[in-house]
């Protein structure tokens, strides 16, 4: 269970969703889908070091909650006294009205570390090299090129990768001094070019494509083998309270004082050594948090119009990448803000596809693209923006677009098409 409130938060009006692995938000310009997008990325962040810090005092307030908000995301004034949020899981309830804000740690136990991995529609910002050592700030462009910095140096000149079906790889040439992102000819002899001087479809899907396939992947079989100076405190602050939390004052109950916490390990060690049962269950316990804790099982991928810049067909293949992403042996989940027909069309043959999968003909399977890339709409959750409103083409408020089968159904893309088509026609009807 994963619920999201927004109400009177810049362009938005009122929000209120269950939130599911996949969640699609579509609209015209500046009607709210990136203020969702952006507040589920900041819950989703604090519940993240609430938990991990074991902290519910790790915002102190509304001013805090609001500033982190409005400096991360460069939301200034998107608040006011009417301003509402509510983000609720299994694990945290975080919540602003106004002036007042409560933060609870409702289970823990119930969290698992995950990944958050934002990309901003700036992504194309990587291709600028002076952007290297300069200071943001703690904004959402300064941890996106953070963590392009860390995808990127994986596909060196031995590991290049090719661009979905573009007939180009690209590959980080650590060896030059600036303009070390570079794009070569998938036969590696036509030409090879810094990313730079590509195409603004290639800025855009270059680092997109990167980001989730580092981060839903190779960033999981290697994590641990770079750890920041950062990293390394945190680690040692979680390990330390649950030393206290889940061995000490499990094992001497009454007994344990913070200030003799030196020599009740001592003894807790002591109790190791000699087998005691009750030591040894506590410390099982106690490694198990650890890994919960401080080693990702997953991402959750926000991304901000993936169709930037992109020809038709490629907005196509790169939505078959991101949905063969989602489950490549981790159960990872993700929001998306669209204005593409293209993207949306595609995502609902997937869907069919899943549907049909069982029954349809061997014959018909390679002739279907989707097929190779079912998604269950169980999954899968598509909102439609409306006047700072969820709605469905029924104008219920926070309904998905999508019918009992999890099909989307008709939606602003069907109206303009056929208010396009209309006047074609009615033009159409003067020709001699």
């Amino acid at each position: 269970m994963r619920r999201l409130l927004i109400r009177n938060v810049g362009p938005v009006k009122s929000v209120d969703v269950q939130l599911n692995k996949v969640n699609v938000f579509i609209g015209p310009q500046s009607s709210g889908k990136s203020t969702i997008a952006k507040v589920l990325s900041t819950c989703s962040w604090v519940e993240k070091e609430v938990a991990t810090t074991m902290n519910e005092g790790y915002v102190a307030d509304a001013d805090a909650f609001i500033s982190l908000m409005s400096d991360f995301h460069k939301m200034t004034k998107y608040f006011d006294d009417a301003s509402e949020i509510l983000f609720e899981t299994e694990v945290v309830r975080i919540a602003l009205k106004g002036k007042e804000f409560s933060l609870q740690l409702k289970d823990q136990e119930a969290y698992h570390r995950e990944k958050i991995c934002y990309i901003p529609s700036e992504r194309n910002a990587v291709t600028l090299p002076e952007l290297q050592g300069f200071e943001f700030g703690q904004t959402n462009l300064r941890s996106f090129l953070f963590d392009w910095y860390n995808a990127r140096e994986f596909y060196n000149e031995s590991n290049k990768t090719d661009i979905l079906n573009l007939g180009v790889r690209y590959y980080y040439d650590p060896n030059v001094q600036r303009l070390k992102d570079r794009i070569e000819h998938i036969n590696g002899k036509t030409y090879e070019i810094p990313l730079g001087s590509a195409s603004s479809g290639l800025q855009s899907v270059v680092p997109l494509q990167i980001m989730m396939q580092y981060y839903a992947g190779q960033y999981f079989d290697s994590y641990g083998e770079k750890t920041s100076f950062d990293t390394e405190a945190k680690t040692k602050q979680i390990r330390s309270k649950l030393t206290d939390m889940m061995v000490l004052r499990k094992l001497f109950r009454g007994e344990f004082k913070p200030e003799e916490r030196s020599r009740f390990i001592q003894t807790a060690n002591e109790l190791l050594h000699k087998g005691d049962e009750n030591a040894k269950a506590l410390l099982k316990e106690y490694n198990a948090a650890v890994e919960r804790l401080t080693v990702p099982t997953r991402t959750s991928f926000i991304i901000e119009e993936p169709e930037q810049n992109l020809f038709p067909r490629t907005q196509m293949d790169l939505l078959f990448f991101l949905l063969s992403r989602l489950n490549h042996g981790h159960n990872h989940r993700l929001v998306m803000t669209t204005h593409s027909p293209y993207i949306l069309y595609a995502l609902n043959n997937c869907l069919l596809a899943y549907l049909v999968e069982d029954t349809i003909d061997e014959e018909v399977v390679p002739l279907v693209e989707s097929l190779k890339y079912p998604v269950n709409p169980a999954d899968v959750s598509v909102w439609s923006i409306k006047d700072g409103c969820l709605v469905n083409d029924k104008g219920e408020p926070d309904k998905t677009i999508q019918d009992e089968r999890g099909l989307i159904r008709k939606n602003y893309f069907n109206d303009v098409m056929k208010n396009v088509m209309s006047e074609f026609n009615t033009l159409l009807t003067f020709m001699e």
